[in-house]
């Protein structure tokens, strides 16, 4: 089971990206319960009674938010080239576009950020999309 409901059209784009974000953070950090395997493939929700249907049983605080959060901006950082070196190339390209990858990694980044804004999360202000990081 994932944390995103399947058929329900009334929830954003950016919500469906942070419930997939959520779930894949939950997937890789949550320890297998007593004696139980937790494999790659299992679909097992793990059982927390202050768990919503919605979210599949599962619930995040604020601190876990934000950490999916840095995790979609940190993805977006390591896939960005440097800047390039004025000491070692003389005329820069100044019309050098973004590589695609990075512009899906900052696309998914402030889609993951607004949802999980959208699903009442309270995120860190340097975590937020602001004008100057809009995807392209």
């Amino acid at each position: 089971m994932t944390t995103e409901p399947e058929g329900d059209r009334a929830e954003s784009a950016d919500v469906r990206a942070a419930r997939a974000a959520i779930e894949a953070h939950l997937r890789r950090t949550e320890p297998a319960r007593e004696g139980e395997s937790r494999a790659a493939g299992s679909s097992a929700p793990p059982e927390r009674p202050d768990g919503d249907a919605r979210d599949g049983g599962r619930r995040i605080d604020d601190a876990t938010a934000e950490r999916i959060a840095r995790e979609a901006w940190d993805a977006v950082l390591a896939a960005t080239p440097p800047p390039p070196d004025p000491g070692t190339d003389p005329a820069p390209a100044r019309s050098a576009r973004e590589p695609a990858e990075v512009t899906e990694l900052r696309r998914r980044a402030i889609a993951v950020t607004r949802g999980l804004r959208e699903l009442g999360h309270h995120l860190d202000e340097t975590l937020l999309p602001g004008p100057d990081m809009a995807a392209g």
